[in-house]
């Protein structure tokens, strides 16, 4: 009589890797297919908004390349080498990273950037730095500061930083002119010594009421009025 042949105690591992393997695939293609696309978040970025609107500018998702490792932003998309983007200036790359910086801690309703023939603006609601009427900065948003600090550390720019204010200071004493001054040269002060910047490259002034974004009809215009403004300006052609 024939011995019945021995069964491999092994034979259940090869069938357990097969479906390990299938499983894996299958959560890999539901991964892939789930991703968001790059217009999908620029439309994110956009529904966040609800400053001043129109010049707000959306981050083109890609490496901040060139502030090497003290400044990369956080969204990335791959590309062929052969597909490779012309440069691109600081200020782009500076805006990119701060709208990065911005969509992560939920900034679009206090702060503003844009693009004008000087350079790249700053924008921020003078409120969430100072209470009323003063000029001690409020520690909630320093890492505001923080960060712009660390943008320009990077850069040679010169930099113009303004204080404005709406229009409750009307008074023969130039209140809003001296209190718009003060803040911006507190925030200016506080660049510098945060990323210990040469003070040459940082002018201040203050426009009080008289540059207001919206006309002071409502306390939501006001709102935005009081501000102070973090002017990076366009290097001279030619450096």
């Amino acid at each position: 009589m024939e011995e019945e042949p021995k069964k491999d105690p092994n034979e259940w591992a090869l069938a357990y890797g097969d479906m390990i393997t299938l499983l894996m695939t299958f959560f890999v293609l539901i991964i892939a297919m789930s991703s968001p696309k790059e217009d999908d978040i620029a439309e994110m970025v956009m529904k966040k908004s609800t400053g001043t609107g129109e010049n707000l500018m959306i981050a083109t998702l890609k490496e901040s390349g060139i502030f090497e490792d003290k400044v990369t932003s956080m969204t990335k998309v791959m590309i062929d080498e052969d597909k490779l983007l012309p440069p691109i200036s600081d200020l782009d790359l500076i805006r990119e990273d701060l709208v990065v910086f911005m969509t992560e801690n939920e900034l679009f309703d206090v702060i503003d950037l844009l693009m004008t023939d000087e350079g790249f603006t700053i924008r921020i609601m003078a409120d969430i730095l100072f209470d009323s009427g003063d000029i001690a900065l409020k520690i909630e948003y320093l890492y505001l500061l923080d960060k712009i600090a660390e943008l320009l550390g990077v850069i040679p720019n010169n930099v113009r930083i303004e204080g404005h204010t709406d229009d409750s200071y009307i008074d023969d004493n130039n209140v809003g002119n001296k209190l718009s001054i003060a803040r911006a040269s507190r925030v200016c002060d506080y660049i510098i010594g945060e990323e210990m910047l040469s003070s040459s490259r940082f002018g201040v002034s203050g426009r009080g009421r008289y540059s207001p974004v919206l006309p002071n009809i409502n306390e939501h215009n006001r709102t935005l009025n009081r501000r102070v403004e973090v002017i990076i300006m366009e290097l001279p052609k030619g450096v």
